[in-house]
């Protein structure tokens, strides 16, 4: 049997590789009923692979087992969509339908990239082989967070995922895990099963998601600097006294975290100032969630690159005080909030005098 699961087949949607890897876990599964699939399982590479081996390595007769597996990754993509590709392959696609019903053909195509997802649009191979008479043929794009019509499908599957492994799990937290976390399935397990953990079989709460999930404390910081970039001094001084209550980071911790974020945020505006693309900011700056990201850019947007280094120099300046002695940590911090509040309303006006 010929299974060929894929990452998006849409150029302008991502891929979702941890459910398609998940999908070919569940197959073996499956297939493994006798335990001896890991002995009957062939992994070939895709470049330079010839019709006649893969066929040979098809033609096997499991050994002391019901089933046979050979599966090829990336595949597809490696073909590409050339001329005469057909040529080539048409053994292959003609052969398919002899296959013994012990023997499965898995082709893993993630296409990662926006050229991987053109290249499987355009491969008249995969036309070819998803048209035979029972292929399993699954596509994996990436959940949403703000679906028009579907809402958010990754908060969704994080309540799935719990039920599914018995997790008590408040819809209120699985909403938080998902905007805090993004549509990073795999990230997103993790966390689930950490909090589990935590949880000891009670349900987990939105107070567990923002006591664990390390993307919370990133969040808070997201939300302090905004409210300082803004020039909301009231707010970002209310959330600095919230982190400190909590006690989960020292105020040099959090003095090295909001040094972090300003850091990202003066090679944001340099790139938003040269109208550099959104991806070319994440990869840049080391964001990758989009909730973060779009919050980051926003941020730059409102400083400028005057503003964002200015108020690096401010927080190294502030370091310096605190390590010399001359400023307490905590008034150091609440000093710098205050400073980080008077940029971006000011931030004319300065650069003119520059």
């Amino acid at each position: 049997m010929l299974h060929i699961f894929t990452g998006s087949l849409a150029g302008n949607a991502e891929s979702d590789d941890f459910r398609l890897h998940e999908a070919y876990t569940q197959l073996r599964t499956q297939l493994d009923r006798d335990g001896m699939l890991a002995t009957n399982t062939t992994v070939l590479p895709a470049r330079n692979l010839a019709p006649q081996e893969l066929m040979q390595h098809l033609a096997t007769i499991p050994f002391l087992a019901e089933a046979r597996v050979v599966t090829v990754e990336g595949f597809l993509v490696a073909t590409g969509g050339r001329r005469g590709v057909m040529d080539t392959w048409q053994p292959l696609v003609d052969f398919l339908p002899t296959l013994p019903d012990s023997n499965h053909l898995v082709l893993l195509e993630p296409a990662p990239d926006r050229d991987d997802r053109q290249t499987l649009e355009r491969s008249p191979l995969f036309r070819a082989l998803r048209a035979l008479e029972g292929a399993d043929v699954r596509e994996f794009r990436a959940l949403r967070l703000f679906g028009r019509d579907t809402g958010n499908e990754v908060e969704r599957w994080v309540l799935e995922r719990a039920a599914l492994r018995g997790i008590q799990l408040e819809r209120t937290a699985a909403a938080a895990l998902s905007e805090l976390v993004g549509a990073n399935l795999w990230l997103l397990a993790s966390e689930l099963d950490k909090l589990a953990q935590y949880a000891m079989g009670r349900p987990i709460t939105v107070a567990d998601v923002r006591a664990l999930t390390p993307a919370a404390r990133e969040a808070g910081m997201f939300d302090l600097v905004d409210a300082a970039v803004e020039g909301r001094t009231p707010v970002a001084l209310r959330l600095l006294r919230q982190m400190f209550d909590e006690g989960s980071d020292s105020p040099q911790a959090i003095l090295a975290m909001i040094a972090r974020q300003l850091r990202g945020l003066v090679r944001a505006a340099e790139l938003v100032e040269q109208r550099a693309p959104k991806p070319a900011i994440g990869e840049a700056t080391g964001t990758h969630n989009s909730w973060a990201l779009d919050k980051l850019i926003r941020q730059a947007q409102a400083l400028g690159r005057y503003g964002t280094e200015e108020g690096l120099r401010e927080a190294e300046r502030t370091d310096f005080a605190i390590k010399s002695g001359k400023l307490d940590e905590v008034l150091g911090l609440e000093l710098l909030v205050c400073k980080l509040a008077d940029l971006a309303p000011a931030q004319p006006a300065r650069a003119a005098r520059r």
